[in-house]
């Protein structure tokens, strides 16, 4: 049985001002409480605008989905500006993979975006 990749979660200061949250790994509800600590403080550093870069992530459940949220909605509240880069998973994906992710709009960084899932994908 293979090992579950534990969470990481880096966060550096940009030489533009803001502070960039770097996470690896798996994103589910034992690891989410631990992002959701990482977002607090990041929220708290006084920064203006907090990107959490996702690229690293091999999977996000529910749990995770609802950290990211909230720290969305609590940048919001405090008039900060927060931004998700990397890849975004496929709502409605029950395994991710690799070809089972799809990019915002913007690319790399951008907000939360979803696309439907047409019904013939959902057997892939």
């Amino acid at each position: 049985m293979s090992e579950t990749p534990p969470l990481a979660a880096t966060v550096r200061q940009r030489a533009d001002g803001h502070l960039k949250v770097a996470v690896s790994g798996e994103i589910d509800i034992l690891s989410a409480p631990q992002l959701r600590v990482t977002l607090d403080e990041a929220l708290s550093d006084g920064v203006r605008t907090v990107e959490v870069d996702l690229s690293g992530v091999e999977f996000c459940d529910c749990y995770g989905l609802g950290v990211l949220l909230e720290a969305r909605r609590r940048a919001s509240e405090r008039g900060h500006r927060s931004a998700l880069g990397g890849r975004h998973l496929t709502p409605g994906a029950a395994s991710p993979a690799p070809d089972r992710y799809s990019r915002g709009p913007a690319g790399d960084v951008g907000a939360l975006t979803s696309r439907k899932v047409h019904r013939s994908e959902r057997s892939r």
